[in-house]
């Protein structure tokens, strides 16, 4: 790559940026601008399995609440004043860390005419992967009941109890994984890319299996070597700014 056009590539994405996209593989500056599409190429591919992943959870966890506790209000909508109000009464269903996280998704929609579908919408993976992990009595009292029809397809291996632990953990780590991909974050590099994607793929199995098969049809995981090889013989080209014919990937099985 010719040096102006790296500087003026460098001047929009800053050179502190591009530096941790530096390592042993990028010995000079064609192959750094490589490494930053390639990994811009990856996080885009797990943007599909990590939306559909938050998607599937937040609602099968939301839905099975409801069908085992109809009379129960998950979000307490109509409350007048849910900051007070939540620890005068025992009967409520969540914690104050959850419930701090909830009140902040009403602040956001508070311009808008609150119902469930929206604040479940405007909560972070954060909340619904607290709601596993947490070990606050009420939430053990809930995955007893709802964690079967959470992850129907998931066998338990120990007791919901600690089993509801080890799914959480595991989505947890597909959490943090998540937020470095949406905080564009370098992710081509991470030692356990393969088994993170292995991860997202087997959990939302024990949650919908269909949804799994739409998600794999549409992954292209396993052909990010190649789109890394295509990526370098295109800058080797030295003009960044040629239209490129995108080269044929083969008919999917």
């Amino acid at each position: 790559m010719k040096k102006n056009v790296f500087e003026s590539i460098e001047k929009s994405i800053s050179s502190a940026r591009l530096s941790t996209y530096r390592n042993h593989t990028a010995s000079n500056d064609t192959q750094l601008i490589a490494n930053y599409i390639f990994n811009a190429k990856i996080s885009e591919n797990f943007y599909f399995l990590l939306q559909n992943l938050e998607v599937a959870l937040r609602n099968a966890i939301y839905d099975a609440f409801k069908k085992h506790y109809p009379h129960r209000d998950f979000f307490f909508t109509h409350a007048t004043n849910p900051r007070r109000d939540r620890y005068q009464r025992r009967q409520e269903n969540h914690d104050r860390e959850c419930w701090k996280m909830i009140c902040g998704a009403k602040y956001n929609l508070r311009n808008t005419i609150l119902n469930d579908g929206k604040i479940i919408a405007e909560l972070n993976f954060g909340f619904w992967t607290k709601l596993l992990l947490s070990t606050d009595r009420k939430y053990t009292n809930m995955w007893r009941t709802i964690f079967s029809d959470v992850f129907p397809s998931y066998q338990v291996q120990n007791s919901i109890d600690r089993d509801k632990n080890v799914v959480g953990r595991k989505i947890d780590n597909i959490r943090t994984f998540r937020n470095r991909i949406f905080h564009y974050e370098p992710v081509f590099n991470q030692p356990n890319l393969v088994q993170i994607h292995e991860d997202i793929i087997e959990v939302l199995g024990w949650i919908n299996q269909d949804m799994q098969a739409l998600t794999v049809m549409f992954d292209d995981f396993q052909y990010m070597q190649e789109e890394k090889y295509f990526i370098r013989k295109q800058l080797r080209g030295n003009n960044v700014l040629a239209k490129k014919k995108r080269r044929f990937r083969g008919k999917r099985k």
